[in-house]
């Protein structure tokens, strides 16, 4: 890195005498998402993200535990809260069940020590090994990623302070975690919310791309981000610091954040989706574990639970900008 004294040095033997401003200079255009391209990384995701949350907010609701994550479009005329995720915490005693899942894991950790060291941080090397996906070519898809994972921790965290869950650890002492235990609440599963969002960000964003085919590539992809995902959430199971009903509960909330996200970028409209822990069991009243086989889009009676109907979240021109640039780079 050339140094600050080095180039006093270059300016005072070049520079001559002051002129003046005398180059000829555009004057980006006044809040224009094309401006976004003028930006540095962070700065770029940093004004997208609060364009991306602003409108957000939690409610919660005592006995049974329930909070549920709503959004009102603050650029409307007529500004409506509107519901986008509503959660119901199992009770106690199914996390104590949901224990004997935990243990029986544990066998697993040999196996996928590796995977699990390497999955602490954000992924990206997994997905990027699923689709190609490379720092010089999809550099904006990239930063799409990054902030879906900002939204996933934005919201995740605040539902972990909500519903305080206890971790595994500290229901028994043979459950010896295999990599520290987070200071935080345990459900529903970050880890899991992330990996669920990125999958379905990616499907969607490989579906849209210019000539992705018929089926296009992220439905061809679909099955195998979803695998991935479970496979992320699964071996945080593995590692003695979740149940398998928090990555049950990531499956859903991360796939909804993905869906908010999307709409968000490009007009179109979601479902209400909700995940009710109580009813995550089976019908013996055996710990249920989880599964990429339950289907996600019951409309009642079910622990995942989505609407039938649909709502508008508005248009985000910024969010749109970076949406518009990533779909290039898949051409």
């Amino acid at each position: 890195m050339v140094s600050a004294d080095a180039l006093i040095l270059s300016r005072a033997a070049i520079v001559g005498p002051f002129t003046g401003a005398s180059l000829h200079v555009n004057e980006p255009g006044f809040d224009k998402p094309a401006n976004l391209a003028l930006w540095a990384d962070g700065p770029r995701l940093e004004a997208c993200f609060t364009q991306l949350v602003e409108g957000l907010l939690f409610r919660t609701r005592n006995g049974p535990k329930e909070a549920a994550l709503e959004f009102a479009n603050l650029q409307s005329n007529n500004i409506q809260r509107k519901p986008l995720v509503t959660l119901r915490a199992p009770t106690k005693a199914q996390f104590k069940k949901q224990l004997d899942l935990v243990a029986a894991y544990a066998d697993l950790r040999a196996d996928r020590a590796a995977e699990t060291v390497a999955q602490l941080g954000p992924p990206i090397e997994f997905w990027s090994s699923m689709v190609g996906l490379t720092a010089h070519r999809h550099k904006k898809t990239l930063q799409l990623i990054d902030l879906v994972f900002s939204l996933c921790v934005h919201v995740e965290m605040r539902f972990k302070h909500i519903f305080a869950s206890i971790r595994p650890v500290a229901f028994s002492p043979q459950i010896q975690p295999m990599i520290p235990t987070p200071g935080h609440g345990s459900w529903p599963s970050g880890h899991a919310t992330e990996a669920f969002a990125v999958a379905v960000l990616l499907e969607a964003l490989l579906n849209a791309a210019p000539g992705a085919g018929t089926p296009p590539n992220g439905t061809e992809s679909r099955e195998q981000l979803q695998r991935l995902a479970a496979r992320i959430a699964t071996n945080r199971v593995v590692a003695g610091v979740h149940y398998p009903v928090d990555s049950a509960c990531g499956r859903l909330l991360g796939t909804a954040l993905a869906e908010f996200l999307v709409a968000r970028a490009t007009g179109s409209r979601v479902h209400e989706r909700g995940f009710d822990g109580r009813l995550f069991e089976n019908a013996d009243g055996t710990p249920k574990d989880f599964s990429l086989h339950d289907p996600m889009d019951h409309t009642s009676g079910n622990a995942y639970t989505r609407s039938a109907g649909t709502v508008g979240v508005g248009n985000a021109p910024l969010l749109n900008w970076l949406w518009e640039e990533a779909l290039k780079e898949w051409t």
